[in-house]
């Protein structure tokens, strides 16, 4: 492997790690609610569901990566 995809692993590897410390750090922070399985949501995210949701923003950061790369590689190679 050249050095450029050695740098590109570490950082992917930094990136990884540094959000595994911060969700298992948030998780261990949450408090448990007496007698309730879930609290009330706050009004902005009541109102943008979908927009506030991270799952959903990951998967829309996603999808749009994979695309930047399918063009990339098809104006590069083809």
């Amino acid at each position: 492997m050249n050095l450029f995809v050695n740098i590109l692993a570490i950082a992917i590897f930094g990136i990884l790690a540094v959000a595994l410390i911060f969700t298992w750090s948030e998780a261990r922070q949450q408090k448990t609610v007496d007698g309730e399985i879930d609290s009330q949501l706050p009004k902005p995210v009541q109102h943008n569901v979908y927009m506030r949701n991270p799952i959903f923003l990951s998967y829309g950061i996603f999808f749009a990566l994979v695309l930047f790369i399918i063009l990339f590689v098809a104006i590069t190679y083809l």
